[in-house]
This record gives C-alpha cells, sequence and structure tokens, in this order.
C-alpha cells in the first residue's frame, strides 16, 4: 500500500516571515525543490526484502513537474523514509545504504527526466544531507545524458574519494571530458547545508558549508559550456547504467533531507540577498547552526 504525504508548506512556512512572498526565498531560477517532508509516496516492501517505507516516488516541488522513481526493478534494495530524525529538529529524511566504490547491488537510487531540459552552465545548488565515512559515493548526480557510454555531462556532488571528504566535479563534455573538478574538501559525518557554486563560463567553482566557503580549489579547469540538463538521480551517479556495468557505481551512504536547484548565481553573502534567504531557510528549518541570518528587508 502506497502513502503520499501531502505538501503542507503553509504549517512549516509560516514560521518564516516574508512579505510579498509565496516562497522563504526568490523563486527566479529554481528548477528543483525535493524535500523529504513534502511529495513523497512511500510503499510496504518488507515482505519482499525492503521496508515498510520503501520510497516509490518523490514528487519536485519547484513547479517544473518532475518526478523521481527507483531507477532499478528489484523492491529489497529502495531508499527508506525516515520520518523523525533526532539531528534536524524530528524532521525527515530519506536513508540510503550503499557502501561506497562498485558495490553497485547495495542500494537503489531515484531517477526522473526533466519535462524541459535547462541550462546550468551556471547555478547554485543547496543539499541537506549526512554522510557517514565512506569514500567515493554520490548523493546528486545532474546529467546531460543518461549512461556512462554516451557520456555523462553534468554536475555531481560526492563524498570524496578520501572517507572524511567532499568535492564536486561539473563537466564539460561527454564523460570525463573538458571538466573543472574541485580539490577535496574536509567534511565530517554531521548533517549540513552543503552549497556548490559555480559558472562553467569562468571556469569557476566554489564549496560552502553551513554558509561558510571552504576556500576549496580547482584541481582542473575547462569553460567548454555544458549541453542542456536532462536528467536527476539522488542516491548514486551511474545513471541507467544496469547493474553490473562499471558505470554503475558509487551509491549513496546516508541521509538527504532537501535539495534546492537553481540556475543562476545566488550572490555570496550569507547576510543578504537570495543566498541567505534559502540558507536562512534551510538552517531554521533543520536546525543547523551556520553563518546564514534573515535578510534584511532592502
Amino acid at each position: 500500500m502506497k502513502h503520499l504525504i501531502p505538501t503542507l508548506l503553509g504549517i512549516w512556512l509560516s514560521s518564516i516571515s516574508f512579505s510579498a512572498e509565496t516562497k522563504p526565498f526568490p523563486p527566479e531560477g529554481l528548477r528543483l525543490w525535493l524535500m523529504a517532508d513534502a511529495g513523497i509516496t512511500t510503499e510496504d516492501n518488507s515482505k519482499e526484502g525492503g521496508s515498510e517505507t520503501d520510497i516509490a516516488r518523490w514528487t519536485d516541488q519547484s513547479g517544473e513537474g518532475l518526478e523521481l522513481t527507483p531507477a532499478y526493478k528489484s523492491p529489497a534494495t529502495r531508499p527508506t523514509l525516515v520520518k523523525k530524525v533526532s539531528e534536524i529538529g524530528g524532521k525527515p529524511a530519506l536513508q540510503f545504504n550503499g557502501k561506497g566504490g562498485s558495490n553497485f547491488e547495495v542500494t537503489d537510487p531515484l531517477i526522473g527526466r526533466f519535462k524541459k531540459p535547462f541550462d546550468l552552465n551556471r547555478g547554485t545548488v543547496f543539499l541537506v544531507a549526512s554522510m557517514p565515512f565512506i569514500p567515493t559515493i554520490s548523493p546528486l548526480t545532474l546529467s546531460a545524458t543518461a549512461d556512462s557510454k554516451t557520456g555523462r555531462g553534468g554536475l555531481g556532488i560526492r563524498r570524496g574519494g578520501k572517507s572524511d571528504s567532499w568535492f564536486c566535479v561539473h563537466y564539460g563534455g561527454p564523460g570525463n571530458g573538458k571538466k573543472i573538478q574541485s580539490q577535496e574538501s574536509k567534511l565530517d559525518t554531521k548533517f549540513h547545508i552543503l552549497t556548490v557554486r559555480f559558472d562553467k563560463h569562468k571556469s569557476e567553482l566554489e564549496m560552502i558549508v553551513d554558509g561558510k566557503n571552504t576556500g576549496t580549489k580547482l584541481r582542473d579547469q575547462s569553460k567548454l559550456p555544458l549541453d542542456p540538463i536532462r536528467f536527476i538521480q539522488v542516491g548514486g551517479h551511474g545513471i541507467l547504467d544496469p547493474p553490473g556495468d562499471p558505470g554503475a557505481e558509487w551509491f549513496f551512504n546516508g541521509q538527504i533531507a532537501e535539495i534546492l536547484v537553481f540556475n543562476r548565481i545566488l550572490g555570496n553573502d550569507p547576510k543578504i540577498g537570495p543566498f541567505a534567504a534559502v540558507g536562512n531557510y534551510l538552517q531554521r528549518k533543520y536546525r543547523i547552526r551556520g553563518d546564514f541570518i534573515k535578510p534584511t528587508a532592502k
């Protein structure tokens, strides 16, 4: 039996005052908004090796009409809904159980295709997540293509090759070609607001934790434009690669509470403007300490 968590934005948004706004932040450029407390459909797969709260569907709240569903047929390895996570004030989160490396059979990612492809050569991505110390696992991939044979060409946020770090890869062409890629930055296992801000045309990329810039440098640079983004995978990296294929790897272990993707740069000040507004909303909602403050009216 499937159960839908309704979108009750008014209940928790009412505690955040933004005059004349229908969202707690300026919505311009918002292309993806996934949250564990809205748009989740679960199903009971406990008799098939899964859990009572396996994820059957995750619906985008940005208005783009995107739906994410499990990539594979087996119900035994689906991500599950944890209804109350004490570390983030009792809010829910999605639990993924990958083991890193090429353990593709351990967990199942969620995959979706955008109805309207969009440019992501400049953008800002927010990810509220916690990751254990397991190397090379991918909570989020936004892709121009769908499998390793034709190349992915998009944005990947990952736990690093080192188990205590994370990094971002922004591809500029098929597969591993013509990319900008950050060095690895230290990160513990707590819940954080992870932000990546980038401009592919300038070969610039910033990695930010709870509103504080990590100062992470690039190790690869390219200004080659990206193809439009068409696919998203949450909980893994090898989009649409069949189990056993070399591209079906780096599946996520950890919890994800919320994801926001803007195809514009929201600025760089955690105290003013839309960057501060989004960060403050996430910080207050999940009770995460950070440098974001409520922006003052101009």
